[in-house]
């Protein structure tokens, strides 16, 4: 055996334990197959549905190469009484530099096939086949799978990542997933690209694989207030990154049907009536809006939609010492500011504001992810100035920030907390978002 598949075995031997491990198996290697451990024939890998269990309901058997052996492993296993050795639901005989047309794969085949056995050569591209056997085997005596686990282990190693065509093997992994469990999808992949950049792509390509089967609206998540709010942020990641693939889409129309019963028109502050709608009012609500409402840039019908949202709820908000009226304010004046065609919005929310007798500076310039607004020492009430004006104080504040996150990626780290610095997470989601549209002002690109 040479090098490279000496490396490659001895890290799928070790993937194969931890994927045992984290599906909920017991696993063991070089299990003796009688209780007479000395001259026993040995399993290198077998899965337990429980520890005391005697015989294994997966065997993993690995060649180095297809040599005249090879029919000793499942030969070892089938060839038995089953009073003496219990078959297993599946035997895999995985060969890591196997001859590629050999007549011995037909006739252990041939032998063995009937008894829930097959072979799977690495070295011809094979593993991503012998995962997906393994899943589905799992599959037959279990509802639940630990995807997110799954994605994450074939991660860490490197030399099984390097032999998977990923976008292929998600799309067979789903089709794997049991219709209770389908639908957590979204969660589990906004999870994993949270904190992995180049996973956030299979997010995007899961949304589009959705869309064409109009199997978008039922995703859930965890977070409350993301739960009422994901289907227009995916819509928005949808039309950010494949915008003239699927111009066939109405998205206004999307949009009107994912607030269902009209969450955005019904939306009124109704303190202690419910804690987490308290949170979604007075934190999440303005963030979210100007998140999908940037995601549609270029669209101009969208977008309108999208703040005329926004201008419903500002209207009934009043003054309160928690600057409820004031986070969403701040949001709302830096959406009409984005373009010309919304400078009669940005007037009414300016008059609006203004006839309030201001809002603090602190709080006008810096829309920020969730409502931690106070009142600073350097806190002073300002009228809300023209459009103009307005820009360009908004450029002086973050002409010394970087550019470091597109919009996409703000998008769904917005659809998960699994990342979060608990500290860093409520401020910087907002002023990077405050920030691209800031330099996109700059740009004159709106």
């Amino acid at each position: 055996m040479g090098k490279h598949s000496t490396v490659i075995s001895l890290k799928l031997f070790d993937f194969l334990i931890d994927l045992g491990n984290g599906l909920g198996y017991h696993t063991d290697t070089e299990y003796p197959m009688s209780e007479n451990l000395f001259g026993s024939q040995a399993i290198d890998i077998a899965w337990f549905n429980e520890k005391e269990n005697k015989f294994p309901l997966f065997i993993f058997e690995i060649e180095s190469s297809s040599n005249n052996s090879i029919a000793n492993n499942p030969t070892k296993i089938f060839g038995k009484d089953s009073k003496v050795f219990e078959k297993p639901l599946f035997f895999f005989h995985i060969i890591i530099d196997g001859a590629e047309n050999s007549e011995k794969y037909n006739d252990l085949i041939g032998l063995f096939g009937k008894h829930n056995y097959d072979i799977f050569r690495i070295n011809n591209i094979e593993v991503e086949n012998l995962l997906l056997k393994i899943i589905s085997q799992h599959r037959r005596i279990h509802n639940y799978l630990d995807l997110q686990y799954i994605v994450r282990l074939i991660h860490e190693y490197d030399e099984i990542k390097s032999e998977i065509e990923l976008e292929r093997f998600l799309t067979n992994l789903e089709k794997l997933i049991h219709e209770n469990q389908f639908y957590k999808i979204g969660q589990v992949y906004a999870d994993i690209a949270s904190l992995d950049k180049l996973f956030q792509e299979q997010y995007l390509k899961f949304l589009y694989r959705l869309s064409t089967d109009k199997q978008l609206v039922y995703l859930t998540y965890d977070n409350y207030s993301v739960s009422i709010i994901s289907e227009f942020i995916n819509l928005g990641l949808l039309y950010s990154k494949f915008g003239n693939e699927i111009n066939y889409l109405d998205f206004t129309s999307l949009l009107a049907e994912a607030q269902k019963t009209e969450t955005f028109n019904k939306i009124e502050y109704l303190p202690g009536l419910n804690y987490d709608y308290d949170i979604f009012i007075h934190d999440h609500v303005p963030f979210y809006i100007a998140l999908t409402f940037f995601l549609f840039e270029g669209n101009l019908n969208v977008q309108k939609y999208i703040i005329d949202i926004a201008l419903t709820i500002i209207r009934k908000l009043k003054v309160t010492e928690k600057f409820i009226f004031e986070h969403h304010l701040s949001w709302g004046l830096l959406m009409a500011a984005s373009n010309q065609e919304f400078s009669e919005i940005f007037e009414e929310l300016k008059e609006l504001v203004n006839k309030k007798g201001g809002i603090l500076n602190t709080i006008l310039f810096c829309p920020t992810f969730i409502n931690n607004h106070q009142k600073f020492s350097d806190s002073k009430v300002a009228l809300v100035p023209n459009r103009n004006e307005y820009i360009e104080l908004l450029k002086k504040e973050f002409s010394h920030l970087d550019n470091d996150k597109n919009i996409n990626e703000i998008a769904i780290m917005s659809l998960s907390d699994n990342w979060q610095d608990e500290i860093e997470y409520h401020y910087n989601l907002g002023v990077d978002l405050t920030n691209l549209a800031v330099k996109s002002l700059m740009k004159d690109n709106w």
